[in-house]
């Protein structure tokens, strides 16, 4: 069944928009339409229609964590997640004991193919990120040092084997033992490489960039400072165009004079990612403006993806229809899913968030359906 909304602002998710009407069929956007005729949903004035977020590194939602509470805390995610414009998510699997986090990917892979398959109730989980247990220990952060572990090839074959096709992204440190033969392993299967939580230099981030690592995790964040005489890796990944480069935008884990300077040299190639981190069971806490565990050391953040996207207009002085690109289009390239999610044109998935005049959240679609809608409970 056809449905036609608008008409409103259509931010495109490659830094353009134009006004008009979106008509979606089949669950696929069908066609961008002039502003002029009918429509199955009006919009409010002022209006835009974009692509649905994807958030690519996020550790659960409510009291959820997909570590502890795996399989159930993914419809949990989906609701909640919605709400804020996001269509699509990775669920992050942290260091833990590691038949735990096979297990927990297992149940996650599952838990989303069972919403796959119902109709759409919100947004869709991904697949799986897989951030440890192959990392630094002097950059471990909240991973606690007794679940770290060498990387190797075979390792790599469980977590894959684990995900049944699930495993979208792992979060490891190039320069530990066996980095590199998992990287190969990874490679191969399509998952996507990401450095993160790792004392590697510049020229170790050019090596690793090399071998086929594409992505930074948080940045800044997990990793030593870009000095001017010794940079960190972080430089290699900025300059490297074949590279994008995950940013935790609140303000806090990078301050918003770093996220303006990022922009500037990163332009479509900044990710936004929230690693958000719920308050499970009291065992994390927001101080500072970010989530910390009981000891203090930063666990993530308490951001969602809308407030990110606030958050960067203001830093990097941009409009929507350009900062929008960085947690929709950059996110599905970085995941290999640019094909069918993160742009609005004909043939992708209607899976769109739509926001009011101030920029904040009114509706999301997944699928050509309603998964939220504000405008239904003021109507």
């Amino acid at each position: 069944m056809g449905l036609t909304l608008g008409p409103a602002f259509i931010a495109i998710g490659d830094g353009s928009s134009i006004f008009g009407r979106l008509g979606i069929s089949e669950g696929r956007i069908d066609a961008v339409l002039p502003a002029e005729g009918h429509v199955d949903v009006p919009l409010p004035a002022d209006s835009t229609i974009a692509p649905g977020m994807i958030d690519v590194h996020t550790n659960g939602a409510g009291e959820y964590l997909f570590n502890r509470d795996q399989g159930y805390a993914v419809p949990v995610a989906s609701r909640e997640y919605a709400r804020v414009g996001v269509t699509g998510f990775v669920a992050a699997i942290m260091t833990a004991p590691w038949e735990s986090m096979l297990h927990a990917a297992s149940e996650v892979v599952e838990a989303a193919h069972v919403i796959e398959e119902d109709e759409p109730r919100g947004a869709r989980c991904l697949g799986v990120h897989f951030e440890g247990p192959f990392l630094n220990p002097k950059f471990r952060r909240v991973h606690r040092s007794e679940w770290l572990r060498p990387a190797s090839a075979a390792a790599a074959r469980e977590m894959i084997d684990a995900c049944r096709g699930g495993c979208l992204m792992v979060t490891l440190a190039p320069e530990i033992e066996g980095a590199a033969d998992a990287a190969r392993i990874f490679l191969e299967h399509d998952v996507v490489c990401s450095a993160g939580h790792t004392s590697a230099r510049y020229r170790e981030g050019m090596l690793a960039i090399g071998l086929g690592f594409r992505s930074l995790t948080h940045a800044f964040n997990g990793m030593p400072p870009l000095d001017h005489r010794d940079p960190s890796l972080l430089a290699a990944f900025i300059q490297d165009r074949r590279t994008l480069v995950q940013v935790i935008c609140d303000g806090y884990h990078i301050s918003p004079v770093m996220i303006d300077i990022l922009h500037r040299t990163l332009g479509e190639r900044l990710v936004l990612a929230t690693d958000q981190m719920p308050a499970a069971d009291g065992g994390y806490h927001i101080e500072g403006g970010v989530m910390r565990s009981a000891d203090g050391t930063i666990a993530g953040s308490a951001l969602q993806m809308d407030e990110a996207v606030r958050n960067y207009m203001s830093y990097a002085e941009l409009p929507f229809a350009r900062a929008i690109v960085a947690a929709t289009s950059a996110p599905a390239r970085l995941i290999h899913h640019d094909h069918l999610l993160g742009r609005i044109a004909p043939g992708l998935r209607a899976d769109l968030s739509i926001w009011d005049e101030s920029h904040a959240v009114i509706g999301s679609v997944v699928a050509g359906q309603f998964v939220y809608n504000a405008l239904a409970a003021t109507a």
